[in-house]
């Protein structure tokens, strides 16, 4: 039976498709093969045996029997009756995303595979896989208690925040000790679930899931044992891993479900093995769609096949480092690494309530859960994936330059991430962006941050703009040189080839098409280069310009646009409506941004002095009779009127919405050059 995931077809296409390929994967499944090769890392999606048929699992993996998502539309007897035919029996119906657990007896389970996946009521079918604690590795480097507090800056971060008393971190792991319960986790725990012994009660008999927890959260300050990389907050223990320490796919995501429908704020994976899963990949789906972030360890195999859940899409996968900033030689690698943490010798909690050290991801894992539950506690209405890009961004480059496969993004800096977290006050509320030179994001009110260009920027490139997709559910940036970086849901449509702008010439300005399928860059000279469907209306490439070009807008339906020069020259091509301009009138400052009228009619220019001219427009303040501490460098229309900022971080706001926040009084260390704005 190929594997794969069929939402959004209907029955009657999942079956056409399963048996467009029936013939090479129902024998490959009866041979005990698989038809495709070993996911390639960094992949989370298994690769496709033909289009629109994903490929077939290897059957013969160890497992405890089989998964078995069915079709939608079988009834229940023609279920049973291909279960019963295929040799097998149904343990659970379903047990965490609509799998039920098939029992093989003494048959194996490539045969009764191979049997189900010939059934026109089978949808998928996947080996429910055994998966072991990260256990310390065959070649350990035990050392003394390494200062990996301070190394991930997290006693510069807890003068900020030590967590919140209302949020929950879940440990899917072993348990943790409860009768009688760890002294340093007293007072911690919240009801958890027990998946191994199918009861309420997640007592560790195994000891990984009690050092786990102690490493993200013991009890801190209260001057007995250990110190919690997160102060405050609450703990739910989900037992999947028995006492032998091993735990199966089915239980993983059904802990993972149980963790999401109980309040998680986020979930610590401190468990995996290879072999990519549907049923995994859907759990950690329903936690993210959920707004869960999740983070795993990565592994202590010291190669490079991906471990799982770790290497699914929508995980952070967490390395380890040793004592000496090295990565630790049993880290598994690969570009599916996301960050990495301390790994050795890490002092914490143990069954008995005596306290010990630990070695492996599994111990690196739950210092970075702990660094995104800080990063939740600072902001509670930052989004997963905003909380997630944050602990990424803000990593401690190490290794080659950017991300690599042997440490990802790096090793996670909890002050640096919380530095980004201070601006966002709300979720769904109107807000705004800020983009420095350097590329790095600020974020401010319901404007969520999903990632920065720090890291990315081309070399001798400076950031220039920012734009958002129509939905604000992403962003783009692009730098001096046209390359262009997308966040979120904006989608890289392509950037300027090396050798296109002529010398001294270099893009200014980035605009959106409606929709986001396209999008204009904008340069000096006045050239403009079309993405996607934006429409090509015409430049100023044949004219000789008194001053550059420093900013741009599209039409309201994209089928024209503005540009305006630094003199206050208008050039208005397609559909855009000329309604008076700047140029060869005195300035007391250049003119800086162009920025539409809601109502589409006329527009609003304003200067470096934050002084404001309309046209078409009303006039709704300005800050050209003030003395600023920073030149005003870019403006974006914001509720019925607009919004400026500085080069400092400084914003001024002329609108009939509310102020949320500046970097007035803290400047970055390069100025900002962009300011975009989400209206909801």
């Amino acid at each position: 039976m190929p594997l794969g995931n069929h939402i959004g077809r209907t029955g009657r296409e999942r079956s056409l498709g399963r048996r467009l390929v029936l013939g090479l994967s129902a024998a490959a499944l009866a041979a005990g093969l698989a038809t495709a090769g070993p996911a390639q890392a960094g992949l989370v999606d298994i690769p496709s045996a033909a289009p629109g048929a994903p490929a077939a699992a290897d059957l013969s993996a160890p497992a405890d029997g089989l998964l078995v998502r069915f079709d939608d539309s079988a009834p229940a007897g023609a279920i049973e009756r291909a279960v019963a035919s295929a040799g097998g029996t149904i343990e659970v119906s379903h047990n965490g995303g609509g799998f039920a657990r098939i029992s093989t007896g003494s048959k194996s389970a490539a045969a009764v595979g191979a049997a189900l996946a010939a059934s026109p009521v089978v949808d998928l079918v996947e080996p429910n896989r055994i998966r072991y604690a990260g256990a310390d590795p065959n070649d350990p480097r035990y050392a003394n208690q390494t200062s990996y507090l301070q190394t991930m800056h997290l006693p510069e971060a807890w003068n900020s925040v030590t967590g919140n008393d209302a949020m929950v971190l879940a440990i899917i792991d072993s348990g943790v000790q409860l009768n009688p319960p760890h002294p340093d986790l007293v007072g911690r725990l919240v009801p958890g679930y027990d998946f191994v012994n199918r009861d309420s009660s997640p007592d560790d008999d195994f000891g990984h899931g009690t050092m786990v927890a102690g490493i993200a959260a013991a009890s801190t300050n209260n001057g007995v044992g250990v110190a919690g990389a997160a102060w405050r907050g609450k703990l739910m223990p989900v037992k999947v891993l028995d006492s032998r320490g091993a735990a199966n796919d089915d239980n993983i995501a059904a802990g993972i479900h149980y963790a999401v429908d109980h309040g998680a704020d986020v979930i610590n994976l401190s468990l995996g093995g290879p072999g990519a899963s549907a049923v995994l990949q859907d759990a950690v789906d329903y936690a993210t769609v959920n707004d869960v972030v999740v983070i795993a360890a990565a592994g202590n195999d010291g190669d490079t096949e991906p471990h799982f859940p770790a290497a699914c899409k929508g995980v952070v996968a967490v390395g380890a480092i040793d004592n000496a900033g090295n990565l630790a030689s049993f880290s598994s690698r690969g570009p599916w690494i996301r960050v990495v943490a301390p790994g050795v010798s890490i002092m914490t909690t143990t069954r008995g309530s005596g306290y010990g050290l630990g070695t492996g991801t599994s111990f690196s894992s739950p210092l970075v859960a702990a660094v995104a539950f800080l990063l939740r506690a600072a902001d509670p209405n930052a989004t997963q994936a905003s909380i997630v890009a944050r602990l990424e961004d803000s990593a401690d480059d190490l290794g080659p330059g950017g991300f690599d496969s042997l440490f990802g993004h790096g090793l996670v800096n909890a002050r640096a991430a919380l530095d980004l977290t201070t601006f966002s006050s709300a979720s769904s509320g109107s807000g705004y962006w800020m983009v420095s030179t350097d590329g790095r994001v600020y974020s401010f009110g319901g404007a969520a941050y999903l990632g920065s260009a720090r890291r990315a920027l081309a070399a001798g490139t400076t950031a220039v703009d920012l734009e958002p997709t129509p939905s604000n559910g992403g962003y783009w940036i692009v730098d001096s040189a046209g390359n262009v970086y997308s966040y979120g849901n904006a989608a890289y449509l392509g950037g300027l080839a090396p050798g296109t702008l002529g010398t001294g010439e270099q893009v200014t300005s980035f605009s959106a098409a409606p929709g986001g399928a396209g999008y204009w860059l904008f340069t000096t000279t006045g050239r403009v280069f079309p993405f996607g469907n934006a429409g090509n209306f015409g430049d100023l490439r044949a004219l000789r310009l008194n001053r550059p070009v420093l900013d741009s807008i599209p039409t309201p339906n994209g089928q024209g646009y503005y540009m305006v020069a630094a003199d206050g020259g208008i050039f208005a091509f397609g559909n855009a409506r000329f309604a008076g301009s700047m140029g060869g009138k005195p300035l007391n400052a250049p003119v800086q941004s162009l920025v539409p009228d809601p109502d589409g009619s006329g527009y609003w220019l304003v200067a470096s002095d934050g002084g404001v001219f309309a046209f078409d427009a009303p006039f709704r303040g300005s800050t050209g009779h003030l003395t600023l501490n920073a030149p005003v460098t870019g403006m974006v229309p914001f509720g019925n009127a607009y919004l400026m900022v500085a080069t400092d971080g400084g914003v001024f706001n002329f609108s009939n919405l509310p102020f949320a926040g500046s970097l007035g009084g803290s400047a970055p260390a390069y100025p900002i050059v962009a300011v975009a704005a989400k209206v909801v």
